[in-house]
């Protein structure tokens, strides 16, 4: 098995918000890839608002 890729994403100021692992199994599974990343980022929006 080849070695995965990791995503991260920080915010504005390089705070780490969200990691994931970008393994061959999630890579077959990009629905459940992206809705996990949709609400990671819902997530972080709904922490930015005042």
């Amino acid at each position: 098995m080849k070695q995965g890729y990791r995503l991260i994403i920080v915010d504005k100021a390089g705070v780490l918000v969200s990691e994931f692992q970008l393994t061959e199994n999630a890579l077959a599974q990009p629905e459940a890839f992206v809705a996990a990343l949709k609400q990671s980022i819902d997530d972080i929006e709904e922490e930015e608002e005042p």
